[in-house]
């Protein structure tokens, strides 16, 4: 009887993209969204290890410029960056404040008077702070470029025709498909639950306790039922039957795609022994 069932959709249901605004790919025609899937991975891994690696102010601040052109060449633009990640920036932020408060050294820059309270801000503190926290704005915010700039079903093709295994890929899509999914039967049972008058809004553990109750376990038993309707489609369509198997989407590397494989590394390569 289980193959009489609904089957589970190729594609999320209307609304669901775009839904989860932290993870989700925005379909454009930019520069960089044309850019092959590998290559994208390969700046993201020398973007990010370059600047973590710097450990100069002003490697901190090409990087994150850098980010901020890349932003523009990807058609979202500085209002979408700071729209988007500003938890990230208030996050880089709080990590600034705590260094500036916690260091003492170097040349005293001044004082600040919270009331009772007397800190004093010094350089070497205000400069590991900046630091850190270019850092981290640097490589959440390449991390969520990628992620917007690359198409998740081109990235599993590209990657399984690299090599791995398809099974790890279509592993890949599947959860990347799933995310949206789940927060809009996150924001359908919220919206359920509140409809029939149950408070589960606040922080207190009562209220924590009841969101469980209310939201996750209905949310889990959704995406258990999701993940059979997955399974008996995968199962009727033999899906792991032979070792391999062919793409619509062909992802090859063209010999520029190629260059840039190698050519990317060695950029950063060089911005590493220029900056560091």
């Amino acid at each position: 009887m289980g193959l009489l069932r609904k089957r589970m959709p190729d594609r999320p249901e209307p609304g669901a993209k775009g839904s989860y605004p932290g993870l989700t790919y925005v379909d454009n025609c930019s520069f960089l969204h044309r850019i092959h899937p590998l290559v994208k991975v390969v700046f993201l891994f020398s973007f990010s290890i370059t600047a973590l690696a710097v450990s100069s102010l002003r490697g901190g601040v090409f990087f994150f410029a850098l980010l901020l052109a890349s932003y523009g060449l990807a058609g979202l633009g500085l209002v979408y960056f700071l729209r988007k990640l500003r938890f990230i920036l208030l996050f880089g932020f709080f990590i600034l404040l705590v260094q500036v408060l916690a260091v003492r050294e170097g040349l005293l820059l001044g004082h600040i008077s919270l009331g009772p309270l007397n800190l004093s801000v010094w350089s070497e503190g205000l400069r590991g702070g900046l630091g850190m926290m270019l850092r981290f704005l640097n490589i959440i915010g390449s991390s969520y470029l990628f992620v917007a700039t690359t198409d998740p079903n081109r990235l599993a093709y590209a990657l399984m025709q690299a090599g791995l295994p398809y099974r790890f890929g279509f592993t890949l899509i599947t959860a990347l498909r799933f995310i949206p999914l789940f927060h809009l039967e996150l924001e359908q049972v919220k919206n359920a639950q509140l409809a029939k008058g149950i408070d589960i809004e606040g922080l207190s553990l009562q209220k924590m306790l009841r969101a469980v109750r209310y939201l996750f376990l209905p949310l889990v038993i959704s995406a258990l039922g999701k993940v059979d309707f997955l399974t008996i489609s995968m199962e009727s369509r033999a899906f792991g039957l032979y070792p391999s198997r062919t793409y619509l989407d062909n992802q090859a590397l063209t010999l520029r795609d190629k260059v840039a494989l190698v050519a990317v590394p060695l950029l950063f390569l060089f911005f590493y022994l220029v900056l560091q």
